[in-house]
């Protein structure tokens, strides 16, 4: 399966495609605002919310995260740092891009696997109102496969991003709520939990988001929590730093620590690009 952009796509970098801005944009997110380290008494609820008027609340917020779209196309590189649970540390290239479309954009990530030069390509299909599609090839294979809902959970490149993670699944899964408003690293934020009714095993059964909605026009994600079927925390996700790029703040570092495993994944961006 082929896609096509009127634009020209930008030249190949050892042979991936990967890495921009992220609109966390663990899927990239803008980021207005410096990560700062929070003390304790921000993580204080402010108020817990009615169920309804979370319901309420959670339904227009992740409305508000999804109608977000790139205005132009962009691609830049960067590196996964993959550490496994005996601290030991492999550095994987990547490239990110990012592909407007009239209709809808694409988001397609490369990088090396390590094993006779190959790579990964993973190309995520954002619509209006539809579900995320995923195609996952690898250099020198057949053409793209589309994958199952319950084939989202696995890691990319072999690190603790999920193809689910890449494409912030968990914003299209049916039920969201706002539980209560909280300050989080500075910023005055929803935390929205969002509920998969039929998880996979192996997968995530909700994720809890700390959502900065200080701007109005810039509503991020600057913390989550993702939780397996058990119920019990699996994956923390943290934006780490950023750098004011043109006049506009953006992710420079992102971070995944899986609690269960004891591994950890960063992205290194490359704004420079």
């Amino acid at each position: 399966m082929k896609f096509r952009c009127s634009k020209p796509r930008p030249p190949r970098f050892c042979h991936f495609a990967h890495l921009r801005r992220f609109r966390f944009g663990i899927i990239l997110l803008l980021v207005p605002f410096y990560c700062l380290a929070q003390p304790k008494s921000e993580l204080a609820p402010l108020a817990a919310l009615e169920p309804a008027e979370g319901e309420r609340q959670g339904r227009s917020l992740v409305a508000r995260l999804l109608e977000q779209k790139p205005e132009r196309a962009a691609t830049n590189s960067g590196v996964l740092k993959i550490r496994d649970a005996d601290g030991k540390q492999r550095d994987v290239p990547t490239l990110f891009e990012i592909v407007p479309m009239p209709t809808n954009w694409l988001n397609v990530y490369e990088a090396a696997t390590g094993l006779n030069s190959q790579s990964v390509n993973l190309t995520i299909l954002h619509s209006d109102g539809q579900p995320n599609q995923y195609f996952l090839s690898k250099s020198g294979g057949a053409s793209p496969e589309k994958l199952a809902p319950a084939e989202l959970m696995i890691p990319f490149a072999g690190s603790d991003f999920w193809v689910a993670d890449l494409g912030l699944e968990f914003l299209h899964w049916p039920q969201q709520r706002v539980l209560r408003k909280q300050m989080r690293k500075g910023q005055f934020c929803d935390v929205l939990q969002s509920v998969d009714p039929h998880p996979v095993a192996g997968g995530y059964s909700r994720v809890l988001s700390w959502i900065a909605v200080n701007h109005t026009e810039d509503i991020v994600i600057v913390h989550a929590d993702a939780f397996d079927i058990q119920d019990k925390l699996l994956k923390e996700f943290d934006p780490k730093k950023v750098e004011k790029v043109n006049g506009v703040w953006q992710l420079e570092e992102m971070e995944i620590r899986n609690r269960q495993t004891g591994t950890r994944t960063r992205i290194d961006f490359n704004l420079e690009q």
